[in-house]
């Protein structure tokens, strides 16, 4: 229940900032101090905060200790998006500067976003789903749509590793067209 109130009071101060018309960088600011002034010196929020901007294919993002953003084009190829990557909402300074990172995306290309608990997910001998599973998951997609990308890398998932996932997994592709 603490991580669904914790989870619930940071997505509710991030709404309110963008709905009420501001930047990115001043909604990460209002979901920063809603989660310091919980009081919980234990509580803070990893995430990759976004804007999508269709007219013109750019993808703006600010990382808040979240695993990185991932790019595959048509052929399967799969990058990092590599920008900063800041402290956790809720910890470090009081008043910390947020600073996006934009990207132009081309025609086919996805952008793979996930959790933690893909690129953390134990595997069989041991090691860690990482990006290396994310890549060979992508390279096995036939037909590379959002839904066929995302459901493949679920798949890699849940079968590289007989035991139940550990955290959550989640993973979110958009395919840009």
């Amino acid at each position: 229940p603490t991580a669904a109130g914790l989870g619930a009071a940071a997505l509710g101060a991030l709404r309110a900032a963008r709905r009420s018309g501001h930047d990115l960088e001043q909604a990460l600011q209002a979901t920063h101090e809603t989660v310091r002034l919980l009081g919980n010196p234990d509580f803070y929020v990893t995430a990759l905060v976004a804007r999508w901007r269709p007219a013109t294919s750019t993808f703006t993002w600010v990382n808040c200790g979240h695993p990185h953003a991932y790019l595959a084009d048509v052929d399967g190829n799969v990058s990092e998006l590599e920008g900063p990557i800041h402290a956790p909402l809720g910890t470090g300074e009081e008043e910390p500067t947020f600073t996006p990172t934009e990207r132009q995306l081309a025609s086919d290309e996805r952008l793979i976003l996930v959790t933690d608990g893909i690129t953390q997910r134990r595997t069989e001998d041991g090691g860690r789903f990482g990006i290396d599973g994310i890549r060979r998951a992508v390279a096995d997609v036939q037909n590379p749509t959002a839904a066929a990308t995302a459901l493949a890398v679920l798949q890699a998932v849940a079968d590289c590793w007989r035991e139940p996932l550990e955290d959550d997994g989640t993973v979110v592709v958009l395919c840009v067209a």
